[in-house]
């Protein structure tokens, strides 16, 4: 046997008896459920609310119809939904139920990396799906519930590309079979998460790296057969892609994402694919946003990590047939799997002002996880003792080292005040950080703390309304009345300056905030002395329209009705108070300041 044919066989993939194989598979699913075990105390978190918790398409069967039609969902991902309308029916507000259902996503998807790069005969498959399983890194798609899609995404896909890989060996009813089946997991895992559009390009480099065939023409049949079968993949992922693209437009409206010129995207693209290997290696400082990235004109130095990875990719091509074949293979299904999460066009996930996320690079991992055990299972059958003794120790202080630093990140996504302290201790200008914690001292009705964080995102997201909206809440509860009502009129200036975001009902709360602190003020000016009776009316006046006005836009809102209602009747115009009065307690029987109100203008008219 020739040298380089016994290297070749040194590193041939294990064969494991019935015993073996069923400890390893215990192996990996201790491992997933002892790092994650502290998730299941764990409680919904940020996308949580809208998507699940808050979510009124969960809560009957014509929600599930809505789902499915898209037409009130801001992307396109109904099986995603459908599983969570299950969900929400089965468990409720019980976070712990969800939690459980993504922890046993994690062991499957652990388990079929295993076993698809076993099917590729790549050493060292079960290390890899170990590592998968309990990498730091993907954390932030086994707790964050929301990220559900991406478990379920995943499960689908490396279902899809095993049955692909079956077509060879069998028959041809059951090629027949293996297909559809492969092309159907393909179907759920785009309607689970459309960010698995790459998967037919991996089909492919999957049926490359397969096809070791040393004639020339075999060679190129087998290919032209591979590009046949792979075409309804591209169809499908066409398809679904540009869909996801218009949902994820319509969400966004005209809110400005800058994603820079076509050179800073490339640029950015080629550096976030190193940024995105270099964490899956060096998995440090894990946060839920990153500092924000540059997205103007790329200066001279920073097409060198582009210019880096095509010269890498170039000569592991060039060199494929001495002994690069795999890497290029692994490098390659890396790039092409980050390919629809660099930015390259407009999507929602830029507009936190940060290009990268943990939970973006979840598909892409398996590949380089792949390449480094291969690697280690070539150290692993060396000769030499003291070279096995080494490997081993090496990789078991890695992996417990990585499960260890998983533990603790799952313990920062228990709930909203760990999840965002966490972040605003690493990355102090993360503007959705503070807004979140904004909201929660709202709630806890720790304004101060409330006002400090909405200043914050204020200053560095200026043109979210929503964002100037809270702080005015913020103020005035602090009785700062003034600059609640500057923050309201800057919330409003930037709503009606977009067609798309002037009339809706988002609109009509900030008119009614404003309406309510008008109203403050304006009582505030009666009863102090000496005063303006002038701009005392005029503050009421504006603050009786700015009611009006709300409500033309939200006409349902019982309490508009009764603050507009308790106003009128306040400066005597009893008529126009008994109106919304009797509207605010139509929508809402009983409702005590209203009948209160009510009650007194009837009894003066005795």
């Amino acid at each position: 046997m020739k040298p380089r044919a016994k290297r070749h066989a040194r590193v041939a993939p294990a064969k494991f008896t019935l015993w073996q194989q069923t400890a390893l598979i215990a192996a990996i699913i201790v491992a997933v459920a002892m790092v994650y075990l502290p998730v299941l105390r764990g409680d919904f978190v940020w996308d949580d609310f809208l998507l699940i918790t808050g979510n009124p398409l969960l809560q009957n069967f014509s929600g599930l119809v809505e789902i499915w039609s898209g037409g009130r969902t801001a992307d396109y991902f109904p099986l995603t939904n459908t599983i969570f309308w299950i969900e929400h029916h089965l468990f409720s507000a019980n976070a712990t139920g969800y939690h459980a259902v993504n922890i046993l996503l994690q062991i499957a998807n652990a388990l079929l990396v295993w076993r698809l790069l076993t099917r590729l005969n790549i050493p060292g498959a079960w290390l890899a799906g170990l590592i998968f399983g309990i990498h730091p890194v993907h954390v932030a798609s086994v707790a964050w519930i929301s990220e559900l899609k991406n478990l379920l995404a995943m499960f689908f896909a490396l279902l899809s590309v095993l049955c692909f890989l079956e077509l060879d060996g069998q028959r041809l009813r059951n090629s027949v079979t293996a297909y559809a089946a492969s092309l159907v997991f393909f179907a759920l895992a785009l309607l689970s998460k459309t960010q698995v559009v790459f998967l037919p390009f991996v089909l492919l480099l999957c049926a490359w790296w397969r096809n070791k065939k040393s004639a020339e023409t075999k060679t190129n049949h087998d290919l032209r057969r591979d590009v046949i079968r792979s075409w309804p993949f591209f169809a499908l992922a066409i398809v679904l892609g540009l869909v996801t693209m218009w949902f994820q437009n319509r969400g966004i409206g005209e809110e400005e994402i800058v994603i820079g010129s076509l050179p800073r995207r490339f640029v950015n693209a080629a550096m976030a694919i190193w940024w995105y290997a270099g964490h899956l290696f060096a998995p440090v400082r894990l946060m839920a946003i990153y500092p924000n990235w540059r997205f103007d004109s790329p200066r001279v130095l920073e097409w060198l990590p582009l210019i880096a990875l095509i010269g890498i990719l170039t000569g592991l091509w060039h060199w494929r047939d001495r002994g690069t074949r795999g890497a290029f293979f692994a490098v390659a299904c890396f790039v092409v799997a980050l390919l629809p999460s660099l930015g390259l066009v407009r999507m929602a996930y830029v507009r936190s002002g940060t290009l990268v996320a943990n939970h973006l690079q979840y598909f892409a991992d398996v590949p380089l996880l792949a390449l480094f055990s291969a690697g280690v299972a070539y150290a692993w059958n060396h000769q030499q003792r003291m070279t096995k003794i080494a490997t081993a120790t090496i990789v078991t202080l890695l992996v417990g080292a990585m499960g260890t630093y998983a533990f603790a990140r799952v313990q920062v996504y228990r709930n909203e005040e760990t999840l965002w302290q966490d972040n605003l201790s690493k990355n102090p200008d993360a503007w959705q950080a503070h807004i979140m914690m904004a909201q929660r001292r709202f709630k806890q009705e720790r304004y101060a703390e409330a006002a400090y964080h909405a200043g914050r995102a204020a200053e560095l997201k200026p043109e979210l309304a929503d964002i100037h909206n809270e702080l005015g809440l913020a103020y005035c509860r602090l009785e700062r009345f003034e600059e609640g009502i500057a923050e309201y009129r800057a919330a409003l200036q930037l709503k009606e300056a977009k067609p798309s975001t002037a009339r809706n009902a988002g609109v009509a709360k900030i008119r009614a905030n404003l309406a309510n602190a008008l109203a403050i003020t304006a009582n505030h000016l009666s009863e102090s002395a000496p005063t303006s009776p002038e701009e005392t009316m005029r503050r009421y006046d504006e603050a009786i329209r700015q009611y009006e006005e709300a409500l033309e836009l939200d006409p349902q809102q019982p309490a508009i009705h009764r603050n507009l209602g308790m106003l009128l009747a306040q400066l005597g115009r009893y008529d126009e108070a008994i109106a919304h009065l009797q509207a605010t307690l139509q929508m809402v029987p009983n409702e005590p300041l209203a009948r209160e109100t009510l009650d007194a203008i009837e009894a003066s008219r005795r």
